[in-house]
């Protein structure tokens, strides 16, 4: 990787002069821990796409119980959380609830070219142009908006970004090198493509869709990074969410310099110690499972989202054996579940499933096991950490 010194210089002085009573994460002799403002060290058990309540629309709980007002579903939430032993948001929390508990805040997306839109919402871009990298820009700043939140944790970009070049051909008929192929002559990012390939007849080697896509990688990352930095240079970056085993490790070295954390969604029930362990090996940082979780049928809803195991205790069990794995690996920092309530999709008859019901009631014996776990893991955390 080649980054210029005066890139380096500036994220060095950004790291060093960043305010200690923010979120932080400490080193010590590779176990890595979270750091609240107050100076408490903590495993990161977090519930994402809390904001589903109304999203994509208002739910009718939303608007019976809770009146239309976030303000007095997030003082539900939070108390259930805390009585669950989570202990932060994940991404996806509506203001309200920012203001009671650490959080992560996304920016989705920064490009279309998240794996789990459709065709016809997917896209790449032209990132070497000036008017989108402005587009992109201004969708940092807005991320930025809650730097001055003390419960703000850190940032993520993308969700689930399609970097592989055979997957996002086979899903999408197209990836990130082709579609910039496929520019105009006249085009920012063809003319780039135009010059890699003229540098590489100059130096005696045949250009490659994964060496172009390498310098795509290292154009995004140092777009976004240094910006992102700029604009608060106290949170801490958990940068694009990846699925596992998706993103090309010559990507992910693109995104190292500029992220703290790597971000990564499993899409397994039992937790894979190699992989993990790899992961570390190459990039050296500290990683996050940000969003997962195994589900289980119900009496209405056959089809759920994840891998489905037999009924609410199998699924529990799973994640305690799951988590209580998990903290046990020094690098990582935390485990964040997909999910607080039902959200039933009708048009593919799919149940996002939550721990909590659409009708606001909680499943159990689901939720006693994993208040049982999260409250056992926490123990782990300080024995093995502090």
């Amino acid at each position: 990787m080649k980054y210029t010194a005066a890139i380096i210089i500036i994220l060095i002085s950004l790291f060093f002069n960043r305010d200690k009573n923010h979120f932080n994460i400490e080193n010590n002799k590779g176990a890595y821990k979270l750091v609240s403002p107050q100076g408490k060290a903590f495993f990161s058990l977090g519930v994402t796409h809390i904001g589903a309540l109304t999203y994509p629309n208002s739910m009718p709980l939303f608007k019976n119980k809770y009146e239309n007002r976030w303000d007095l579903a997030a003082k539900e939430i939070h108390k259930n959380l805390m009585g669950w032993e989570f202990n932060t948001a994940g991404y996806g929390a509506p203001k309200a609830l920012r203001q009671l508990i650490p959080f992560m805040m996304p920016c989705q997306p920064l490009v279309e070219n998240s794996s789990w839109l459709d065709k016809r919402g997917f896209s790449y871009a032209d990132i070497f142009d000036a008017a989108v990298q402005k587009t992109i820009l201004d969708k940092l700043e807005q991320m930025t908006s809650v730097k001055d939140n003390p419960n703000l944790i850190g940032y993520y970009w993308t969700d689930m970004p399609m970097w592989n070049l055979k997957t996002s051909k086979e899903k999408f008929g197209t990836n990130w090198v082709e579609y910039i192929k496929n520019l105009p002559k006249n085009s920012a990012g063809r003319m780039r493509y135009e010059a890699y390939k003229k540098n590489c007849a100059l130096s005696q080697r045949m250009p490659t869709e994964e060496g172009f896509l390498i310098i795509i990688a290292r154009e995004y990352y140092q777009l976004i990074g240094t910006h992102t930095r700029k604009l608060d240079p106290n949170a801490l970056i958990f940068g694009e969410r990846y699925a596992m085993n998706r993103v090309p490790i010559s990507v992910l070295k693109e995104a190292l310099p500029y992220i703290d954390v790597v971000s990564i969604q499993p899409n397994d029930c039992s937790f894979n110690k190699n992989y993990f362990r790899n992961l570390h090996q190459i990039t050296k940082k500290p990683i996050l499972i940000c969003d997962h979780q195994c589900s289980f049928p119900t009496e209405t809803h056959k089809h759920t989202m994840w891998k489905q195991l037999d009924d609410q205790t199998v699924a529990a069990n799973s994640y305690k054996d799951y988590i209580e794995a998990a903290v046990k690996e020094p690098y990582l920092i935390g485990y964040h579940r997909c999910q607080y309530i039902d959200r039933y999709n009708p048009k593919n008859d799919l149940l996002k499933q939550g721990m909590v019901r659409e009708d606001g009631t909680v499943y159990e014996p689901y939720t006693k096991i994993v208040t049982t776990s999260n409250k056992a893991v926490k123990a782990i955390f300080d024995k093995n950490r502090h």
